[in-house]
């Protein structure tokens, strides 16, 4: 693997997730000369998510038994009194998957693309070096420099190449949701095609708790913007007294993780001369619901395919790459913009007053737009209205 840590390249991907997979995947397949370098290593570990991702076969990816673990077809949201609303609308519907095999399978589509991969290799800086970068990494306790014309950031909601690289990706403590599971055996499921999630200023402040049908197991864990408690306590004190309780007594963990999900939207700029950014590090993550495999696979694929096209007319500038930002804003700026403003709306209000907002939408989330949406509620509720008047 020395080999290519002492190799110049096109374009160099920092971080195996999906979108950095995808990204090496688009680069490589479209003739850019690309390596994608792991901190872990191991690709896929450590997992820090609840695994569930709405499509795959957009990009081409068949839903395979060697990484899907269950397939779903909703979702059951549940109040703080427990009123239940069921979603059965396309973004509710799904897979939840094996990250560990999952994101391996995509590193592995992109080695089969041409991409080269090195694990256990870490970034540490960033240095400009006339038209190129320069990428130093650790590998085995040893500093490498990797010289490359592009680099694509996809490390994680702590990226630091996007700072290395001027852009301003840093995100304050109270704009990530701490979040924390266990995946475990023997939880009695309503559904077992069906997620569930609960809603609770007591439970889960800032954010909820999720079951999700994992085959043979469940991740059940949850999300909170709240830094009174640690989000693991609030999470113990959902399993011991929280509404699923009875179906969780004989639940047993067999793995824990933890993890923080940026939710505050996008950064300010994704994109300088020579370098993209994506994924968590960029923000490409619902603010409401923290889900982001699919849009960082979706924007990886950009970024890549951006990527090379800029290697081809043998410019790397920032006026070139901007076509990554224009692209991915056209198809997701608005959906993250939306889903900040319903997460801060939920956020404001108490649990009296998410208990009004279920009993207002009814049993039933399906085939009905926004402003209808909204309509309903206000009418239902009118003293909700000063939360949703914006929206109409």
């Amino acid at each position: 693997m020395m080999r290519e840590l002492n190799d110049t390249y096109d374009v160099v991907v920092i971080g195996a997730g999906p979108g950095g997979c995808m990204a090496s995947y688009a680069s490589a397949k479209n003739g850019a000369k690309t390596l994608l370098i792991e901190k872990s290593q191991e690709i896929g570990e450590p997992v820090r998510c609840a695994e569930a991702i709405p499509s795959i076969e957009e990009f081409g990816i068949k839903p395979k038994p060697e990484f899907v673990r269950n397939i779903i077809k909703g979702g059951i949201l549940f109040s703080p009194s427990g009123k239940k609303v069921i979603v059965t609308q396309d973004k509710a519907q799904g897979y939840v998957v094996e990250r560990k095999i999952f994101d391996k399978y995509l590193a592995i589509r992109a080695a089969k693309a041409g991409s080269k991969v090195a694990v256990k290799t870490t970034a540490i800086g960033l240095e400009k070096d006339g038209d190129y970068w320069n990428v130093i990494v650790e590998f085995l306790g040893e500093e490498y420099c990797i010289k490359t014309k592009i680099v694509i950031a996809a490390d994680g909601v702590e990226s630091n190449i996007a700072e290395y690289a001027g852009l301003k990706a840093k995100k304050k403590p109270l704009e990530i949701c701490s979040c924390a599971e266990y995946e475990m055996a023997n939880v009695k499921l309503l559904d077992k095609n069906m997620m569930e999630f609960y809603f609770g200023n007591e439970i889960s402040p800032g954010g909820y708790v999720w079951i999700f049908p994992k085959g043979d197991t469940a991740n059940v864990g949850l999300g909170v913007r709240d830094r009174k408690k640690k989000a693991i306590d609030y999470l113990e004190d959902f399993i011991e007294n929280g509404m699923a309780k009875d179906r969780l007594k004989e639940a047993t963990p067999i793995e824990f993780k933890v993890g923080g999900a940026p939710v505050s939207g996008p950064i300010e700029k994704t994109y300088t001369d020579g370098v993209l950014v994506v994924g968590d590090a960029a923000g490409q993550i619902s603010p409401l619901t923290g889900g982001g495999i699919n849009l960082a696979m979706d924007c990886g694929l950009i970024s890549g395919e951006v990527a090379s096209k800029a290697i081809k007319v043998n410019n790397w500038s920032e006026k070139i790459l901007k076509e990554y930002e224009d692209r991915w804003k056209e198809k997701h700026y608005e959906y993250l913009m939306n889903h900040l403003k319903y997460r801060k709306i939920l956020e404001k209000m108490s649990d009296d007053e998410l208990d009004a907002l279920a009993e207002a939408l009814g049993e039933s989330l399906d085939g009905i737009d926004l402003k209808k949406f909204v309509k309903r509620i206000i009418t239902k509720k009118p003293s909700l209205l000063k939360y949703f008047k914006d929206l109409l």
